[in-house]
């Protein structure tokens, strides 16, 4: 499958990096709850928080690359929301076939899931749904207001 002449593996090398921050946020928090970190600390390191941001940061990579369009910026999306689920899965997943607590299966973070096989469910479903819809939103919204940028500000009269 190719989007505007790149295949798959083609936005995989180019969201690397992001791919690389995603899983770090995600060890960190799991390190530091790990470690019984004052919660304060650990609390505000997010997943959720640093998605969208990625998700920023490859919008500006496909349009300084001119690497494609929407299309594009919605598989990117899609991937960097994919990715991240799979790694909250993981540890919910060890935490249930384990026994040892992770940060993802504590109360707060469980949504109301009594069970850990629907709290799996809920972030494949609708965490990678909305999380992509979200992204794919915000992204698409960002790379037209790129786009509508003039290309060259010395050309731009200042009153």
């Amino acid at each position: 499958m190719k989007i505007k002449g790149h295949g798959v593996w083609d936005h995989i090398r180019l969201l690397a990096p992001l791919f690389g921050v995603i899983a770090v946020v995600w060890a960190l928090r799991m390190g530091l709850a790990a470690v019984a970190c004052p919660r304060t600390v650990w609390y505000y390191i997010s997943i959720s928080v640093v998605v969208p941001i990625c998700i920023a940061l490859a919008v500006f990579l496909i349009h300084i690359r001119r690497f494609g369009g929407y299309a594009n910026v919605v598989l990117a999306s899609l991937l960097l929301v994919v990715w991240s689920q799979l790694l909250i899965v993981t540890a919910i997943a060890f935490s249930a076939l384990t026994g040892i607590e992770t940060v993802y299966d504590m109360p707060e973070f469980t949504f109301g899931m009594n069970t850990p096989w629907k709290h799996i469910a809920g972030s494949l479903t609708f965490g990678v749904g909305m999380g992509t819809l979200f992204g794919a939103a915000m992204g698409c919204l960002l790379l037209w207001m790129l786009r509508k940028m003039p290309a060259d500000t010395a050309q731009v009269k200042r009153p």
